[in-house]
């Protein structure tokens, strides 16, 4: 059951998956300080990382390709704090279960899930850009110099979309004020196992930490060998990098582990707070 098919079926969610005339139907709890807080720092974060994506877009430095994939991984960024954040907010604070407003719920999962597909691919490119961009002799740059550069750009664009049109997506629990794969109407938790998601997730840990850990091995060994000007540069450029991708990294893990396992409800509020 993906978004593909529920559009290619008349907007009808398949009942095998999604039926919500059963008996075992999930409660809505109302969580009215976290929804609060989801949906207020939502905004916030939404409104700054819109003035910083704007200076982004029209930055001179668009012309590189690292901007060209921090836009990308902004759009994503953006779609991603809307729905994890205010409209988690909004559903929890009204204790919306998903039976209430399955169709929704259903699309608006698929949406930041594809989203956050997006982000995490992303995230990756740009650290090779990153590495790249502190030893240009590596062959690896001569990939996405010039027009190449749109090949990973519409990469990551088809990664997220396909995640978002032909996975099964993420449902909203107000419970535990968190999105999980399995919409909790009492079907077995095997038929909503999304091996896509676990395999990107994994794959976003170790390539997080690998190539960021790799990057910041190379600029602290070679920040000698810098003026002052490029030393700034390459300390700005670490810094945004750092930002962008950390909290991919903690989300990644947390995510993975709380789909499979019972987690506590501390655990799982800190993986949909980063």
């Amino acid at each position: 059951m993906s978004l593909s098919y529920f559009i290619l079926n008349g907007f009808q969610l398949n009942p095998d998956y999604y039926d919500c005339n059963v008996t075992s139907k999930p409660v809505g709890l109302r969580r009215e300080f976290w929804g609060s807080y989801f949906f207020w720092t939502g905004i916030l974060i939404f409104v700054l990382y819109l003035i910083c994506f704007i200076a982004i877009a029209t930055h001179d430095l668009m012309k590189t390709p690292a901007y060209k994939i921090m836009f990308v991984l902004g759009v994503y960024d953006l779609s991603s704090v809307f729905m994890d954040s205010i409209v988690t907010g909004i559903l929890g604070f009204s204790g919306v279960a998903f039976c209430d407003c399955p169709r929704f719920i259903f699309v608006i999962g698929a949406i930041g899930y594809g989203s956050w597909m997006g982000c995490c691919i992303t995230s990756l490119i740009l650290a090779v850009i990153r590495i790249c961009d502190v030893r240009p002799k590596l062959k690896i740059r001569k990939l996405y110099k010039g027009g190449r550069i749109y090949i990973f750009v519409g990469l990551c664009w088809v990664y997220g979309l396909c995640a978002a049109l032909f996975t099964k997506p993420v449902t909203f629990c107000s419970m535990y004020m968190s999105w999980f794969f399995d919409p909790g109407v009492g079907k077995d938790p095997k038929l909503y196992r999304n091996i896509f998601h676990f395999s990107n997730n994994c794959s976003m840990a170790i390539g997080t930490v690998s190539l960021y850990g790799y990057l910041a091995y190379i600029f602290l060994n070679k920040t000698g060998d810098f003026n002052v000007t490029q030393s700034r540069y390459q300390t700005r450029v670490l810094f945004q990098a750092f930002l962008f991708c950390i909290f991919h990294l903690i989300s990644s893990i947390m995510y993975t582990y709380m789909q499979y396992v019972s987690a506590p409800e501390f655990l799982i509020l800190i993986g949909q707070i980063a």
